[in-house]
């Protein structure tokens, strides 16, 4: 009677298994998706030997500028490290004429930027609406909502020759 009762325990817990096993079965992958968008993002990291916190004085940011119907944001940025940046994290905070801070966005920008050199960089900028400016730009004949930045780098990455 006893052993009746174990197989019948070892086949309710085999079917409960089988069940749950299937149960958690869930598609992860959405259709249409290549995996190119990967690819590129490993490739950008395999390119790079080095990631580097940098000190406010290796690498400075200016000359920011986003007129009111730009779709795009552009900065300079001076490369004063000993190694070549291939690509850099920016975090911007946006504020109004008060200091008061409405937006902030952290983004990874590719650029080739030589050891003592300084490139122009430029990136989508978040006014998706296109209805603020920065305070520096051009001020257009339109009425728009003026802004100011502060911006910071928060890693570099680098390729060691």
């Amino acid at each position: 009677m006893r052993q009746k009762y174990g197989i019948l325990l070892v086949v309710v817990l085999v079917l409960t298994a089988s069940i749950e096993l299937t149960a958690r079965k869930q598609r992860t992958i959405r259709a249409n998706v290549n995996g190119r968008a990967a690819t590129v993002e490993q490739q950008a990291i395999e390119k790079a030997d080095s990631v580097v916190i940098p000190d406010s004085a290796q690498v400075k940011l200016y000359g920011y500028d986003k007129p009111l119907r730009s779709r795009r944001e552009t900065v300079f940025v001076s490369n004063n490290t000993d190694y070549d940046i291939q690509s850099l994290t920016i975090t911007t905070q946006y504020v109004d004429g008060k200091g008061r801070q409405f937006h902030q966005s952290t983004r990874r920008i590719e650029a080739e930027i030589p050891s003592g050199s300084t490139r122009r960089v430029e990136y989508p900028s978040w006014d998706t609406q296109q209805s603020f400016y920065y305070v520096g730009s051009k001020r257009a004949r339109v009425s728009g909502t003026p802004y100011n930045v502060r911006q910071t780098v928060d890693t570099i990455f680098v390729s060691r020759n």
